[in-house]
């Protein structure tokens, strides 16, 4: 969160190259006419910078604020020269915070082509491409930056959007589930003890032994019907590796990254399947961010005492540092006395050793399947 948070901040950075055209305003005493003009510029085009880059994405606001930068270098260029051309700059960045790739290539050429302009009046001089070309090389880098950076931002809303979507729809099927389930074990259970209880309470006077026989069997079904419960509760609770990968699908898919399971997912003891969801959450949600991949692949197999799931991909790969989340998993699985391994050659695969019940992987055939 706190890094998501400083990334938030990061425009007001940019803004620090006002400086720039504020250093060649206030070299000389200007007219107060220029200083309204020059100051009522600056805070306009503050205004919209901020809208562009806090606000909600918008394929108009780019526009407007580059509109803004070229109109501000057109009146301020006469008055305080080439650093005027900062509002170039600026004018780039702008532009290329919005999903239109063509739009952004040609409007920050054409701020390339204004900022040189004053070369073939002999405006500027041979010297003057010192700084001339830096600065044209920044508007294209900045374009097209934030152009990446915008496309980054919406595929991070559409695929927290579609989580969303997919644990609502999880969340309506499991309470259709459990209803379902709650009516098929205990609606005609209830139904009989209903009956034979109200029979043993007519019987308790008339014929004892018979009421005394009716709520034994009244005790019996009830039994049965709290062991179906606890094993219907089981079921519950051990469905989660399942419903991981449902959900990992959803967001592959609407990142266009296929996803194959190899093999059917063998039985996990409760604790050790939640860990084993959790590690395919974070790898998927690295995979959507990060990897650039076509395909990911996971398996869960049998591992000694235990088990190995393994989660690859092909994308990137490296090994750079690790962030929070993997960190953080490499502590739960050695809570449980797991361990993780992450290789980064040929894309990135995650081996994670999980624990399995005492006796090993076939002693857990009792246990409920994801």
């Amino acid at each position: 969160m706190a890094h998501t948070t400083a990334w938030k901040f990061f425009p007001l950075v940019w803004l620090l190259f006002l400086g720039y055209p504020v250093t060649g305003f206030l070299e000389h005493p200007r007219p107060l006419g220029d200083g309204l003009l020059f100051w009522g510029l600056v805070l306009g085009f503050t205004a919209v910078f901020l809208r562009v880059f806090w606000g909600r994405p918008s394929a108009r606001w780019p526009v407007v604020g580059w509109g803004v930068c070229l109109l501000a270098y057109a009146l301020l260029w006469p008055r305080i020269g080439g650093t005027a051309s900062a509002f170039l700059i600026y004018g780039g960045s702008l532009i290329g915070y919005q999903n239109r790739a063509a739009l952004t290539v040609s409007l920050s050429f054409l701020n390339v082509l204004i900022m040189a302009a004053p070369l073939w009046n002999s405006t500027y001089h041979v010297d003057d491409l010192a700084w001339l070309g830096p600065n044209a090389l920044f508007t294209l880098v900045a374009a097209y930056g934030n152009h990446a950076s915008y496309r980054r931002r919406v595929a991070d809303v559409r695929l927290a959007q579609a989580h969303a979507e997919q644990e609502r729809l999880a969340a309506e099927a499991e309470r259709e589930r459990i209803a379902r389930d709650l009516h098929d074990l205990l609606g005609h259970t209830l139904s009989v003890i209903v009956l034979k209880s109200e029979l043993a309470g007519k019987l308790a006077t008339r014929d004892p032994e018979r009421a005394g026989a009716e709520m034994r069997e009244v005790e019996r079904i009830s039994r049965e019907a709290l062991h179906e419960v606890r094993a219907a509760v089981r079921g519950y609770q051990g469905s989660g590796l399942g419903a991981e990968l449902a959900r990992a699908k959803v967001a592959l898919d609407a990142a266009g990254v296929g996803l194959q399971v190899l093999g059917a997912l063998p039985p996990l003891p409760p604790e050790t399947e939640h860990t084993a969801a959790l590690l395919l959450r974070e790898a998927v949600t690295n995979v959507v961010r990060h990897a650039r991949a076509r395909t990911v692949q996971v398996s869960l197999d049998p591992a000694g005492s235990g088990w190995r799931l393994t989660i690859h991909d092909d994308g990137v790969g490296g090994a750079g540092p690790e962030g929070s989340g993997l960190t953080g998993m490499r502590e739960r699985l050695r809570a449980i006395g797991g361990h993780l391994h992450r290789d980064g050659r040929a894309g990135t695969t995650l081996t994670a050793t999980l624990p399995g019940p005492v006796g090993g992987p076939e002693a857990g055939r009792g246990l409920v399947t994801a």
